[in-house]
């Protein structure tokens, strides 16, 4: 369209259009394209403004939904200075990180307690899965090019997704950052991190735009570091310095993905992922035993494409494909073994399909429908090796409404698993129905005061480790069942009068339920996995933040969370571990942030706090595991220079030098020191 202004109408009129176009695109989560000529009337000359484009995304306000959601957006990310995944999840109530120490050391995360094998990781959308064992080292994602990380206990909201997210009780959902072209078709961004212990890792990303409805995105990164740290031996009165030994890790990734386009015809993406890591396994220290010589190589691979369109006004379709591919080798010379050493392979495979179809017949109602198939195979060189095959199919049924006031939440999931071996007796086939319901109401028009209640039942099918692993695995195993009940109140707002840009404020009781747990227990000669365990956990998780205007150049944020977890065993009342809580769950823990950015530099500080925990289920001063305080503080500066936009930032990790496990028996490094540069074009 041409119209004819004159120059300062011209920029007064396309501003505020292009602002009230990104504000709707906010609300629909959509891609806004503004094509502006300019072509008078000044006298002098004409002018042509070329295609402007405003991208913005839909993203999960916290305090309006049925079951606890928590953000931290790219942002939040830069504000408070982080530059790994499990620093960003510190930030998180009710979460759990296990952490093994060192640079390599493997990483996990649940929820409330529940255990890792309850937590669904999904990258961008698609469930990352490891059938073998259950859980996702979250140290294979690299936090450079995230747009989002968000932590989702219970059902979320979001009900048009893959029936696979709709069967964990939690589930950390990472976001990659799509390309934005303002100036050109191409974007290039560089960074190298310098750290202690000779840690080094430089990464880039290229983007381009091929034409009108294509664009393109290229990720790689390389780390390298030798790992070795000191760390505080004590035994009895008695405390000596050593080094963490075995500790070097050197990490490949690589990441392509193509989006397309099609307007009316729908958006279609592709990405191709993969990892080729190799790494030392620090081991534990016991007394002075600090030697370790087990080492872990992981070659990881996954392919997906994903395709949405909207068929109607009211219906909308998405469908995924996916292959994925997980080679790991272990080894470890040992004199407790035969042949003085162990070398081990495991290759999984994962054929994965899904489709989901939304249908919003009313303005405040929509109802979807999604069906998941995918085949698991597990090969091993372990002696007695069954080689299992798994096919899975989930349904799941939902629907919501949704007005300014009133959320309603409902769906239930339908799960059929079967089995094959090639070698010896398969579990048995298995079916389940799985309910969900939540509820979000508003108190008052006039203060944004929330209550929420949320009920969910979850159904999880033994790991082939559990059913299979050579003379431990018992094929008989009950799956487990966790059932999550939740109420909270959560409120969100303004008050600039006050100086205040932006707050919110959230407080959720729960109560688990996990029946049926699968532990291991010691026989005579060997452990065998068997269905012993009943927990019972309680506990309530509080969550602060606010943005302070301090003035034109100075913006004040201040977050936290607190979280407090009663988690006992309840198998049996003669047991000596009755209602004693559960290994490596603290009962108190928490966190904060404060950060001040300006003109000039930007600044974070953040204190991680976890409270005392037991490593074993008897909870005797013998099991105990000290507490800690770790304290975090970056500085950053971005500036531009000859055309580029340049950051550097410095970060000191554990400032006080506080000497502690996650792990029993597995130290972690005292203070360190990161240097970031990065620069983008």
């Amino acid at each position: 369209m041409h119209l004819i202004f004159k120059k300062r109408v011209i920029t007064m009129v396309g501003a505020c259009f292009m602002l009230c176009l990104s504000s709707f695109a906010q609300s629909k989560g959509d891609t806004v394209v503004v094509k502006t000529i300019e072509s008078k009337e000044d006298s002098t000359k004409i002018r042509t403004i070329s295609e402007s484009k405003v991208i913005a995304t839909s993203k999960p306000a916290p305090t309006l939904q049925t079951a606890p959601v928590q953000v931290v957006d790219r942002s939040a990310i830069e504000r408070m200075g982080i530059s790994e995944l499990h620093e960003a999840l510190k930030s998180f109530s009710g979460v759990n990180i296990k952490d093994y120490g060192g640079i390599g050391g493997l990483k996990t995360v649940s929820v409330r307690s529940l255990g890792a094998q309850h937590t669904a990781v999904s990258y961008d959308g698609i469930a990352i899965s490891n059938v073998q064992s259950g859980q996702v080292d979250i140290s294979r994602f690299s936090l450079d090019n995230v747009d989002q990380v968000s932590l989702v206990i219970g059902q979320s909201d979001n009900i048009f997704r893959t029936a696979r997210l709709f069967a964990s009780a939690g589930a950390l959902e990472i976001s990659t950052i799509k390309p934005i072209f303002v100036e050109s078709g191409i974007n290039v961004a560089a960074q190298m991190k310098f750290a202690s212990f000779g840690t080094y890792n430089p990464s880039l990303t290229y983007e381009q735009r091929l034409g009108e409805k294509w664009s393109v995105s290229v990720v790689g990164d390389y780390l390298t570091s030798k790992g070795e740290y000191p760390f505080k031996l004590k035994n009895g009165t008695e405390e000596t310095t050593q080094t963490r030994l075995n500790s070097d890790v050197k990490t490949l990734r690589g990441e392509i993905n193509v989006y397309g386009n099609f307007n009316k015809g729908g958006k279609l993406s592709f990405k191709g992922n993969y990892l080729d890591s190799e790494r030392g396994l620090p081991g534990s220290v016991v007394l002075y035993n600090i030697n370790a010589n087990e080492r872990l190589w992981d070659r990881n691979a996954f392919a997906h494409t994903k395709y949405e369109v909207d068929l109607s006004e009211k219906w909308a379709l998405k469908s995924s494909l996916k292959y994925s591919y997980a080679w790991n080798r272990y080894t470890d010379i040992n004199e407790k073994y035969p042949s003085g050493k162990v070398d081990d392979r495991y290759a999984q495979q994962e054929y994965y399909g899904s489709v989901a179809l939304q249908y919003a017949p009313y303005k405040y109602l929509c109802f979807t429908a999604a069906e998941d198939v995918f085949v698991n195979t597990l090969d091993a060189t372990i002696p007695e090796c069954p080689f299992p095959e798994r096919f899975n199919s989930l349904t799941s049924i939902a629907g919501q409404f949704k007005n300014e006031r009133l959320t309603v939440t409902a769906s239930v999931l339908g799960t059929m698993v079967s089995e094959k071996v090639k070698i010896g007796t398969a579990a048995p086939s298995r079916k389940n129905l799985s309910p969900a319901v939540g509820i979000s109401y508003k108190l008052s028009n006039d203060y944004n005061i929330r209550v929420r209640a949320s009920y969910k039942d979850v159904y999880r099918v033994p790991t082939f480790n559990d059913l299979y692993y050579s003379r431990v695995g018992n094929i008989n195993l009950k799956p487990e069942r966790a059932t999550q009940y939740n109420v909270g109140i959560t409120w969100s707002g303004q008050c600039p009068d006050k100086g205040v840009d932006y707050a919110s404020i959230s407080v959720d009781s729960y109560y688990n339920k996990v029946k049926d747990k699968i532990v291991a227990i010691p026989t005579l000669f060997i452990w065998k996995m068997m269905n012993m365990g009943q927990v019972d956990i309680a506990g309530v998780d509080a969550n602060i933040s606010a943005t302070f205007g301090i003035s034109s150049g100075l913006q004040l944020g201040i977050s936290g969370n607190y979280s407090y977890q009663y988690a006992v065993d309840v198998s049996d009342y003669q047991s000596k571990t009755y209602k004693h809580q559960i290994p490596y769950t603290p009962l108190h823990s928490g966190n904060m942030n404060v950060s001040m950015l300006s003109k000039w530099v930007n600044f974070s500080y953040m204190l991680s706090a976890v409270g005392d925990r037991y490593a074993l289920p008897q909870n005797v001063p013998s099991n105990r595991i000290d507490g800690y305080f770790e304290h975090t503080v970056s500085v950053n500066r971005g500036f531009e220079l000859f055309g580029l936009r340049l950051k550097i930032q410095g970060e000191v990790i554990n400032l006080t030098n506080r000497m502690y496990d996650v792990i029993q028996y597995y130290p972690m490094p005292g203070r360190s020191y990161r240097l970031t540069l990065k620069i983008n074009y």
